[in-house]
């Protein structure tokens, strides 16, 4: 995935909008616009814009492996990924699910685990 694709990404684990980015970043909307419908390459004042007001690292929305990330989700925990991010669509998927197929589904987690 590009940079902003990862953005559109954000956005949506954010549970934000594309004008609100736009605002806040000070990226006209036309240009997020587009950037993200080709996935285009990024200019770097606007990367730095966007993963500022994003709360993210630049590195992140790249996809450069950082060793030195610290991931606020994970409590400081340095690690590659932050798990919850990449786990975020299955996350997504047992919240959508019926609530008895969930907790059948996490019992069968804990068993394994």
């Amino acid at each position: 995935m590009g940079f902003w694709k990862n953005v559109e990404r954000e956005l949506e684990f954010k549970g934000m909008s594309r004008k609100e980015l736009s605002f806040l970043s000070n990226v006209p909307m036309t240009t997020i616009n587009r950037a993200i419908e080709r996935d285009s390459k990024v200019f770097a004042e606007d990367a730095l814009r966007v993963a500022k007001v994003l709360g993210v690292s630049i590195e992140l929305l790249l996809e450069i492996p950082n060793d030195n990330h610290e991931c606020k989700i994970c409590f400081g925990e340095t690690q590659n990924l932050c798990l919850f991010k990449k786990y975020y669509s299955v996350l997504k998927a047992l919240e959508s699910m019926p609530d008895d197929r969930r907790k059948t589904l996490c019992k069968l987690i804990e068993e394994i685990t």
